[in-house]
């Protein structure tokens, strides 16, 4: 152990050990979030072996509220959370700041959307998930892009079918949809 301390007195120990105290995460939850429902912020500092001082971060919420001041005492977890309520809608961008004892800055975009823009948007990700995921086979025996004809099951008998989409095909440059003895396209 002395000869390490020895090492480091002359500057030959590893750098991180003596590492200020830097802002390390900021997280927003729920993001996006509606007006007037509070969203749980989370501050994280990443402390040196050997720092013990005292940390300070300012959070500036974008939305032209004060600054609020969270401290970091040595003792303290590295993680503080605080409850912030947006009043109205829109894309604010939330900034922490570190001050007395730290350094660093980091920063995060908080929506702030009414429950039918959540919802829309809720809706266009699974839309967009179910059309990035290949169609699932409906029955035994089918293979994927086959659908199973539930009149057609008589024990070890039936009838697949291609799963056709449910719109026609929007065709361009002049083309036309069509449909032919289950062959889809544009022509």
């Amino acid at each position: 152990m002395k000869l390490r301390v020895l090492a480091c007195l002359l500057g030959l120990c590893a750098a991180h050990a003596f590492a200020a105290t830097r802002l390390d995460e900021l997280t927003a939850r729920p993001n996006p979030v509606m007006p007037g429902k509070p969203v749980e912020i989370a501050i994280t500092v990443e402390r040196g072996q050997f720092d013990k001082q005292p940390c300070e971060v300012l959070l500036e919420p974008g939305d032209g509220a004060k600054p609020l001041k969270l401290t970091f005492a040595v003792s303290e977890p590295r993680t503080k959370k605080l409850i912030y309520t947006y009043a109205k809608p829109g894309a604010y961008s939330l900034k922490a700041v570190a001050g007395y004892g730290c350094g660093g800055s980091k920063t995060l975009s908080v929506a702030v959307r009414t429950e039918g823009e959540i919802a829309a948007a809720e809706a266009k990700a699974v839309e967009a998930k179910a059309a990035a995921e290949p169609p699932q086979h409906a029955g035994p025996g089918c293979p994927l892009g086959w659908w199973l004809v539930p009149e057609s099951v008589q024990g070890a008998r039936y009838t697949c079918r291609p799963n056709l989409p449910s719109a026609p095909l929007r065709c361009a440059g002049g083309t036309s949809y069509y449909s032919e003895n289950g062959v889809i396209g544009c022509r």
